[in-house]
C-alpha cells in the first residue's frame, strides 16, 4: 500500500474507516460500493492491488545488481546505483521476521530487499510456478505433467501460510498452475492471498472456465491471464476437441468485462501449428491479448506420438521469422523460450533474465506437492522427471531440488540455498562441450544445453551413478533447438 506512514497506520487500525477518510486510495469502482455500505475485505485487497507497491532488490550483476519490481504492473526493470539508494533511504524501517539471509526494509510504498548476494542465483526466488492442483479438465496429448480429471488440490491451509512467507520473502510473481488451477475449490483464496502478500499473480489456464471464474478473474485488479491456444480453429481442435470457440469467447467477456486485465496466448509449437504464426498473432488481435508465447514441443509429453510433431531447428528459425513479421506487421509482441539473433525484435520475460542459463532453478522455480505425504516437491523444470511421482526415484532424485513438510515453509529457503541440490541447473559443467565453444553462449545470447530435453532416460542405468550418466549425456549433447544451427539453418 502507497500512502504516508500516517497513512498506513491508519489503514492497520481500521481499514474501511481508512478509505472512508482517503477515497484516493481507493479506485472509483471500490469507492462506490464503500459509499453504498458494500464494502468487503476483498473490495479492500482491490484497493491495495490497484495502488501496487515498488520493490527494489541487490542482486550479483548477472541477474541486474539494482532492480526495481512494481507490484501492480508485473515488471522488472533495472535501476541506477543512485536510484536504489534513493529508495534504501525512504525504506528506513527494519522488518522484523525475514527469513535469515535476507534483508526487507520498508516504507511508504516501498520495499527494499538487500542481503548477501550469489552468483548462482537470485536471493530468493523471482517466480515460482505453483502447482496448486493435478487436477484438469481436459487430457492433453502433450501434457508434461500427465494431469487428468479425479487428481488431488494441494489444500488451502498448506498454500496460505505458504503465501505469506513468499510474499515476505520477496517473490515477484506467482504463477498459479497444474492441472487446470481454476478447478482448484480455493482459487480465488488462494489468488487473493498472494496478491495481499503483494505478490504479483499470472493464471495460467486452458480457457475452459465456468461462468463464476470468469466473473471472479473480471473483478480482480492487475491480473496476467496465459491461455493455450494452439493454432487456428482446426488444429486447437484436434489437440482440444471442440473447444476453439468457447474459449475464445471467454477471452472476448473477460476483456468486456475487464478491459486492464493483461491477457497472452501461449502455444506449443508442432509441425501441425509452425505455419501458423500469424493466424496466432490475428487471434490475439481479435481478444485484445497484449502478447503471443510460442514454445517449442519438448519430448516430455503424455502420448509419446505426439514426440513426432516436434520442429527441427530450421523449421524454428523460419518460425522465428515468421514472428518478427507478424510482430511488426499486427503490432503483437512475440515472445519464445530461444531468441538467438532474433533476441532484440522477440518480446522479453518481463521478470526472469536469463543470461548464461536457463532461469530454471536460478532465478525462478516449481512448487508442487505430494499429497500422500504432505510434502512440498521443489524443482527447477516441469518437464523434468521430478513431477512425475511414478517415475523411478533415482531418475527424479538429481532433478528434485528438494522437499519440505507442509507446516514448514521457510524450508523453501534452504532448499534455494542448496546449490549442490541445483547442479544440474547450476553447475555450467554440465553444459555441452560444443556449447562451452560457442559464441553464443559466451556473449550470452544463448542459455546452453538444456538439462531436461536432451537426455534419453530409457538408456540410464538406475542402479549405477545417474548423475555422472547424466553428466556423460548432457556433455555430448547440443540443445535441440540449437543456436548456432538455427543461426546457419543447418538443423534437421
Amino acid at each position: 500500500m502507497g500512502g504516508s506512514e500516517s497513512e498506513r497506520e491508519s489503514f492497520n487500525r481500521c481499514p474501511q474507516r481508512h478509505f472512508v477518510s482517503n477515497p484516493s486510495c481507493l479506485s472509483s469502482k471500490v469507492w462506490l460500493r464503500l459509499h453504498r455500505g458494500h464494502v468487503t475485505v476483498k473490495d479492500i485487497v482491490e484497493a491495495l492491488c490497484s495502488v501496487g507497491q515498488l520493490r527494489y532488490y541487490r542482486e550479483d550483476p548477472i541477474f541486474d545488481a539494482y532492480a526495481c519490481f512494481d507490484t501492480a504492473a508485473g515488471r522488472l526493470t533495472a535501476v541506477t546505483t543512485d536510484e536504489f539508494a534513493r529508495a534504501a533511504a525512504t525504506a528506513n524501517r527494519r522488518t522484523a521476521g525475514t527469513a535469515d539471509g535476507i534483508e526487507r526494509s520498508d516504507g511508504p510504498g516501498v520495499t527494499v530487499f538487500t542481503g548477501t548476494t550469489r552468483e548462482t542465483s537470485t536471493r530468493f526466488p523471482r517466480r515460482i510456478y505453483f502447482q496448486i492442483t493435478r487436477n484438469c479438465n481436459l487430457r492433453c496429448p502433450y501434457c508434461f505433467l500427465k494431469s487428468r480429471p479425479g487428481l488431488p488440490h494441494v489444500p488451502a491451509e498448506a498454500v496460505l501460510p505458504m503465501a505469506a512467507f513468499l510474499g515476505h520473502s520477496g517473490l515477484m510473481e506467482v504463477r498459479l498452475t497444474g492441472g487446470e488451477p481454476t478447478t482448484h475449490p480455493d482459487f480465488f483464496a488462494i489468488l487473493d492471498e498472494f496478491r495481499a502478500r503483494d505478490v504479483y499473480v499470472s493464471v495460467a489456464t486452458n480457457g475452459l472456465l465456468s461462468q463464476q471464474v470468469l466473473d471472479g478473474l473480471a473483478e480482480r485488479q492487475n491480473l496476467w491471464l496465459i491461455c493455450s491456444v494452439d493454432g487456428n480453429r482446426e488444429t486447437h481442435n484436434r489437440y482440444r476437441p471442440d473447444l476453439f470457440d468457447r474459449i475464445m469467447g471467454n477471452l472476448r467477456y473477460l476483456k468486456q468485462k475487464s478491459p486492464a486485465i493483461r491477457l497472452r496466448l501461449t502455444a506449443v509449437l508442432t509441425r501441425r501449428n509452425k505455419d501458423q504464426i500469424r493466424d496466432l498473432a490475428e487471434i490475439a488481435r481479435a481478444v485484445d491479448a497484449e502478447s503471443v508465447t510460442v514454445i517449442p514441443l519438448r519430448p516430455q509429453v503424455r502420448d509419446p506420438s505426439v514426440k513426432d510433431e516436434m520442429v527441427t531447428a530450421a523449421e524454428f528459425r523460419r518460425v522465428l521469422e515468421a514472428m518478427v513479421e507478424a510482430s511488426e506487421q499486427l503490432g503483437v509482441r512475440m515472445t519464445t523460450t530461444l531468441a538467438t539473433d532474433f533476441e532484440s525484435r522477440i518480446h522479453p520475460d518481463p521478470i526472469v533474465r536469463k543470461r548464461g542459463a536457463c532461469a530454471a532453478g536460478r532465478e525462478a522455480t516449481n512448487l508442487d506437492y505430494d499429497v500422500g505425504r504432505g510434502t512440498f516437491l521443489v524443482y527447477g523444470c516441469s518437464y523434468s522427471p521430478a513431477p512425475d511421482l511414478d517415475s523411478p526415484a533415482a531418475i527424479r532424485r538429481p532433478f528434485l531440488a528438494g522437499e519440505f513438510p507442509a507446516d514448514r515453509p521457510e524450508e523453501l529457503l534452504r532448499v534455494w540455498r542448496d546449490d549442490a541440490a541445483w547442479a544440474i541447473y547450476r553447475d555450467n559443467s554440465f553444459k555441452s562441450a560444443d556449447c562451452q565453444q560457442c559464441g553464443y553462449y559466451t556473449r550470452l545470447q544463448c542459455v546452453g544445453s538444456c538439462p531436461i530435453q536432451n537426455v534419453d532416460y530409457e538408456s540410464i542405468d538406475v542402479d549405477a551413478d545417474v548423475v555422472e550418466q547424466l553428466r556423460t549425456q548432457l556433455s555430448q549433447t547440443a540443445e535441440w533447438y540449437c543456436y548456432k544451427r538455427l543461426a546457419e539453418c543447418g538443423g534437421s
